[in-house]
C-alpha cells in the first residue's frame, strides 16, 4: 500500500527534564514513535510530527480542533491511503472534518485501512461509526502500549494474534499461571508480558483465548469489567 497517512497522534513533546546536565523533552508514546518512524517503506505520515508538536502539549477540545485543522488542509489534495492511531482520536477527526467543512473523509480520500489502538471493543463500538466516515475500509486492531507494539489483527476475524517472536507472554487465570499459548478457547485472566526491559510486567489488561491463537484484550483489570465480562459469558456461554 503506497500513499500518506494521516497523522492524528498525541503530541510527542510535553515537558523537559535535566538529565546529566542536558536537557531532554518527553511526550506521548504515539507522538513519539511517530517522531521517531516518520515513515515506512512507500507511505509516509502527514503532517510531520514536529508540526503536530509545534501547536503545543495539551489535549482540550480547542487543542485537538488545532491539530485537526493542520491535519485536513496538510492532506486536503495529498493521496491519502490510511490512518493510524487511536480508535476516538480517529473518530473524532471524521466528526470534526463532516462539521466544519461539511464533507465526510470518504469524500475526499480513499482510505484502504484504518489501524486503529488503544481502546477495548473497537471492531464492536467503533468499526461501524468509522465506516460510516471512511467508507468501507477495514478496520484493523493494534494491541499496543508505551512498551511496545503486542500483538495485532492478521485477517477478518475480529481477535489479535500476539507478536510471539519479540514478547513473552503469561497469564494469570486465577487459578494457575499458564503460557499465553496454552489457553484454551474460552480460558481468561491477567496479561503478564516479559520484554527485554520489563521481566514480567502486570500490563494491567484482561485477555480471553478464543481459539486457533486468536486472543482478545476485552478491559483494564477493575471490578466493573470484570463483572461485565462474567455477566457476557453467562449470556453467550452457550457460543463460546
Amino acid at each position: 500500500m503506497t500513499g500518506r497517512i494521516l497523522n492524528l497522534n498525541f503530541p510527542s513533546v510535553v515537558a523537559s527534564m535535566d538529565v546529566g546536565g542536558q536537557t531532554m523533552t518527553y511526550g506521548y508514546s504515539s507522538g513519539t514513535y511517530a517522531r521517531l518512524n516518520p515513515a515506512l517503506n512507500q507511505v509516509s505520515l502527514l503532517p510531520r510530527q514536529e508540526e503536530i508538536d509545534s501547536l503545543g502539549p495539551g489535549i482540550t477540545k480547542p487543542d485537538w480542533e488545532k491539530r485537526f485543522e493542520l491535519v485536513y488542509e496538510r492532506a486536503l489534495n495529498e493521496r491519502v491511503t490510511a490512518t493510524m492511531g487511536v480508535a476516538p482520536v480517529i473518530l473524532s477527526f471524521a466528526r470534526h472534518v463532516n462539521r466544519k467543512h461539511g464533507k465526510a473523509p470518504k469524500e475526499l480520500w480513499k482510505i484502504r485501512a484504518l489501524f486503529c489502538t488503544s481502546v477495548r471493543k473497537i471492531q464492536f463500538k467503533y468499526a461501524p461509526l468509522l465506516r460510516k466516515y471512511f467508507g468501507d475500509a477495514p478496520v484493523v486492531e493494534i494491541y499496543s502500549a508505551t512498551e511496545g507494539v503486542f500483538a495485532q489483527q492478521l485477517d477478518d476475524l475480529p481477535y489479535v494474534t500476539p507478536n510471539y517472536d519479540t514478547y513473552f507472554f503469561e497469564v494469570e487465570t486465577g487459578k494457575e499461571t499458564k503460557m499465553l499459548h496454552e489457553l484454551r478457547r474460552g480460558e481468561w485472566g491477567k496479561l503478564i508480558i516479559s520484554s527485554c526491559m520489563f521481566p514480567r510486567y502486570d500490563i494491567g489488561d484482561l485477555i480471553e483465548a478464543m481459539g486457533k491463537n486468536y486472543f482478545r484484550v476485552f478491559g483494564r483489570n477493575k471490578p466493573l469489567t470484570l463483572l461485565e465480562h462474567r455477566l457476557h459469558r453467562l449470556l453467550f456461554r452457550w457460543f463460546l
